[in-house]
């Protein structure tokens, strides 16, 4: 589930980058994202290091 997210929120912030070009209207989504993506790597990391 979690790659699926991951792969979804890559997709989103690929279209609103190269196709629409206002993703910086959407600063708050962006970090909301970065957010979970970081605390999932961390978590991967501390269980399977």
């Amino acid at each position: 589930m979690v790659i699926g997210l991951t792969a979804l929120f890559i997709g989103w912030l690929l279209y609103r980058l190269l196709v629409k070009r206002d993703l910086n209207k959407h600063k708050g989504t962006l970090a909301v994202g970065g957010l979970f993506i970081g605390i999932w790597g961390l978590l991967c990391w501390w269980l399977w290091a």
